[in-house]
């Protein structure tokens, strides 16, 4: 029963490790650095508009696979035992401030293990530490790391906040799934005209070399996340926890 209760969460790692392992996630050629195999693993799409469907694919299972994860747990959880729980802390937002920390750090914790294992199997497979970026140049591979853990935690708090969000403000589990279907959509170049929408914004295709870019990013998510959190704050406040 253990194992039949995390099918999904089993299935979901298999795919992020297979995707590291994938030597077809290498459309310009072969990695010569950890940093190589990091931006073309999590390429995602560009600033151009271009990508491979792989590449997208790869993206969506990994980042929205978590998201949809959370969705899956917020539903049950707001449908089940939520009042159980929410009942003995002091108010909705004392509850709401527990589950986010939860989940912040489960999002940190995902995308350093992420980290480790795709630099563990590209040191195996015979690439080098050397601090450099080959497949595109330009590129400086602390930008690679803070566009990776960084504006990835923060694309995944994002994702995280809108589901849950929609999973509150309506029961049927069928509005959380079209809300991260407009996000998928949404990673697109040709959707996300501008890189205005809180979609896909972590991808590596992203990083231009200016650092400007990058922090621009930073700040749109954050941004994002705050409206968001307002939003969680009018909502709870309409909302009497005994009732």
């Amino acid at each position: 029963m253990w194992i039949k209760g995390r099918y999904a969460y089993s299935g979901y790692g298999l795919l992020c490790l297979l995707g590291i392992f994938s030597p077809y996630l290498n459309p310009w050629g072969k990695s010569v650095t950890v940093w190589d195999t990091l931006y073309l693993r999590f390429y995602g799409v560009s600033l151009e508009g271009g990508f491979t469907l792989l590449s997208f694919l790869y993206y969506v299972v990994v980042f929205m696979g978590f998201v949809y994860l959370f969705q899956v747990y917020v539903s049950e959880y707001l449908s089940g035992r939520f009042y159980y729980v929410a009942i003995r802390h002091r108010s909705l937002l004392h509850w709401f401030a527990s589950l986010g920390i939860r989940i912040a750090l489960r999002a940190a914790a995902f995308l350093l293990i992420l980290f480790v294992l795709t630099v563990t199997i590209s040191l195996i497979s015979g690439q080098t530490l050397e601090p450099k970026v080959t497949v595109q140049p330009g590129i400086d591979f602390k930008q690679i790391l803070f566009q990776f853990l960084l504006n990835g935690w923060l694309q995944i708090m994002n994702g995280t906040m809108i589901v849950f969000i929609t999973a509150w403000l309506f029961k049927d589990v069928s509005y959380s799934l079209i809300a991260q279907g407009a996000l998928v959509l949404a990673i697109l170049p040709m959707i996300n005209v501008g890189c205005w929408l809180p979609a896909g914004l972590n991808s590596m295709g992203y990083i231009s070399g200016q650092w400007e870019d990058q922090l621009r990013i930073t700040g749109l998510l954050a941004v994002y996340l705050l409206i968001e959190f307002s939003v969680v704050v009018y909502i709870f406040g309409r909302k009497n926890i005994s009732s």
